[in-house]
């Protein structure tokens, strides 16, 4: 028997799904988290901030600057140009009182204030001069180290680093979320600490500071305080028997004058005499300070002050480079 079927009975009923999900990508997982450079970081942080301490360079760049705070009157080229006329003055002063000692055959002993000072004239001149000399050639160094603008603000810098760096090394060994940023300030702190040597003039101040200690290291001495305090008590008694006793027999001739010249003159000379060398009597310990500072690098063989600036520029090297490979990274998606 044949079955017939209909069209109604041929009515597929319809299929209930449940709605499909949305396809979204799955965010990539970061790359495992590298120890080696939180370590490095942490490390080098800790040695910046514990070598200046350690080490003394707060008391002994604070020194260094004092000192050339201190000799900045003296090294002006007015000041420089003054201390040469004073010697000339004296010079011509001495040579004259010579003239009118053998015009006038003064007897030995009348008076004893100006036969100290020319017995040994030649001596006080001599030590006059090589100190001026001394200051004069260390003027270019000296508007080089004066030109850092104050290196003793380098152990801040380095402290300042430090901290940021042994922060960011802390932050990246404890596994916290915040490893991105810690990153981004440990490459910051490395960025100050290289670029500042680059961007100043660090590299030939230190230089100049170096070649500016070893120049001045001679008279920078309690002996040539001790020398040119005696040669002043010397000129200050013969300068006193010229103004007084000696005046009437040095009103004549050409001599004369002169010395009128050197007397009218000492209140300046005296003034930049002392001033000069209590600079130097002032400032003893700051250059022993400094030369402390510069001698800092005599294990390795080289001097402080010349390494320290490529010294901050390779601590900051090695950090920017642990910073960078701090940085989280994410693995590449799989297809």
């Amino acid at each position: 028997m044949t079955t017939t079927t209909t069209a109604a009975e041929l009515t597929l009923t319809p299929l209930q799904l449940p709605p499909a999900p949305p396809v979204v990508r799955a965010r990539a997982p970061r790359s495992p988290r590298r120890r080696w450079p939180a370590v490095v970081l942490l490390v080098l942080g800790a040695a910046l901030v514990v070598v200046p301490v350690v080490g003394g360079l707060f008391t002994k760049s604070a020194s260094g600057q004092q000192l050339i705070d201190a000799f900045a009157p003296h090294l002006t080229p007015d000041s420089l140009g003054r201390y040469d006329t004073d010697l000339h003055t004296l010079r011509t002063g001495t040579s004259a009182l010579d003239r009118v000692y053998a015009r006038d055959h003064v007897a030995p002993g009348r008076y004893p204030g100006i036969d100290a000072y020319r017995s040994q004239s030649e001596a006080v001149q001599a030590r006059a001069t090589t100190l001026l000399d001394r200051i004069r050639a260390a003027e270019p160094d000296y508007r080089k180290v004066a030109g850092i603008g104050g290196f003793d603000r380098l152990p801040f810098l380095l402290v300042t680093a430090g901290l940021g760096l042994a922060y960011a090394g802390g932050v990246l060994l404890s596994g916290r979320q915040r490893a991105g940023g810690a990153a981004a300030l440990a490459l910051l702190a490395s960025v100050a600490l290289a670029g500042y040597p680059l961007i100043s003039s660090l590299p030939e101040g230190s230089r100049a500071g170096h070649r500016l200690q070893h120049a001045l290291a001679p008279v920078m001495t309690d002996a040539t305080v001790l020398r040119e305090q005696r040669d002043f008590v010397l000129l200050v008694h013969a300068v006193g028997e010229l103004d007084t006793a000696f005046r009437v027999d040095s009103r004549r001739g050409e001599g004369g004058r002169q010395l009128r010249a050197l007397v009218a003159a000492w209140p300046t000379i005296s003034s930049d005499l002392a001033s000069l060398v209590g600079a130097i009597e002032d400032n003893l310990d700051n250059d022993a300070a400094l030369a402390d500072l510069d001698d800092l690098g005599r294990p390795l063989g080289v001097s402080g002050l010349i390494a320290m600036p490529w010294l901050l520029v390779g601590a900051g090297g090695v950090g920017a480079v642990a910073a960078l490979s701090a940085l989280p990274r994410r693995r590449k998606e799989a297809r």
